[in-house]
């Protein structure tokens, strides 16, 4: 036999290290992360590698205790609270309404009182404010400071991504502003103050983390759809009729109107048949502030309808809406000239 040349040898064994570079190991996780961390965006290619629940919606089972409860129910004061409510905390309304459905009269006054703290309580987010006069340890000031970036971020930021099994109006948000507060301003050793800094701070970020990884990896999402063209449909279509209408909503704060007008125009150049852009990256701020919307309203009392005006107006002119909406606008334009590069 005769034998092969040296050449071909030499071209194999050259050949052996170009393969890498022909068949590129894909980024890993923490990589893309990390660049979404520095230069938020929509982009999503690993769409329906994982197919985990992610929205946790009511129940037609859930839906049905909760008409049950709400007609046998005698207070037309607690009824109407409580229709508000389930827009705001579904299960909370249960609640109230079987507590309702069981009271005697002593207990109905302070029943109704409950609920009106409820809803106040869930459509505000507490206040988080740093005293730099009341951090004093030298070792706790650069974690404080880091704890605020983070914090910054869940509630600005990864909060306008849909966010697993949410059953409430802000929920980890407030959650978490509430823990931070205590830990900073309650009396206790120094060193089990850092304790719960830290630990704060690493599940925040491990949270943050987790709410990015479902929406870059899974392909759930509330329309029930199956490909990612019809899930930008969907989400673009439910995003413009929610923007739509708050441009006209007379309870808009006028302020963040031309922000919100150039989101509108961003969010139509966005292609929905890009198979490396997502849409669902902004569910998050349209569900949280998209609950009340006029025309589902309608139907409500006069009184009704007068408190849902007042709750419209607290969350449209809240901080919390204001940077969210500079996020959001941020994130779609990159999103943007994402595209304009590919």
């Amino acid at each position: 036999m005769k034998s092969l040349p040296k050449t071909f040898f030499l071209l194999l064994f050259i050949s052996f290290p170009l393969l890498a570079e022909w068949f590129p190991k894909s980024k890993s996780f923490d990589e893309i992360w990390n660049t979404f961390d520095s230069n938020q965006n929509l982009f999503s290619q690993a769409y329906g590698v994982q197919t985990r629940d992610i929205i946790r919606t009511e129940t037609a089972a859930e839906v049905q205790d909760f008409l049950y409860y709400w007609k046998i129910c005698n207070q037309s004061e607690i009824k109407d609270l409580t229709e508000i409510l389930r827009y705001i905390s579904f299960y909370d309304a249960i609640l109230i309404v079987r507590q309702c459905s069981e009271a005697n009269k002593d207990e109905v006054t302070q029943l109704e009182k409950q609920t009106k703290k409820k809803i106040f309580d869930l459509i505000v987010l507490p206040k988080f404010e740093i005293l730099e006069s009341e951090i004093t340890n030298e070792e706790l000031i650069p974690l404080v400071s880091e704890l605020r970036k983070e914090w910054e971020k869940t509630i600005y930021v990864f909060s306008n991504l849909y966010k697993s099994q949410e059953v409430l109006l802000l929920g980890k948000e407030k959650e978490y502003t509430l823990a931070i507060n205590r830990v900073l301003y309650s009396e206790m050793p120094e060193t089990r103050r850092k304790t719960l800094i830290l630990r704060l701070l690493q599940d925040m970020k491990q949270q943050n983390k987790n709410t990015y990884q479902l929406f870059y990896y899974s392909k759930q999402n509330p329309w029930s759809v199956s490909n990612l063209n019809e899930e930008n449909s969907e989400s673009k279509k439910f995003y413009l009729s929610l923007l739509d209408e708050w441009k006209l909503d007379p309870d808009f704060d006028l302020e963040n109107l031309p922000s919100l007008k150039e989101f509108h125009t961003c969010l139509e150049e966005i292609p929905i048949t890009n198979q490396k852009i997502r849409l669902l990256g902004f569910f998050g701020f349209f569900s949280d502030y998209g609950r009340f919307t006029t025309k589902d309203q309608t139907s409500f009392s006069q009184a009704n309808q007068t408190r849902v005006r007042f709750i419209r107006q607290t969350l449209f002119r809240s901080h919390h809406f204001q940077k969210r909406l500079e996020n959001v606008l941020t994130s779609c334009k990159n999103s943007v000239q994402f595209v304009k590069e590919l």
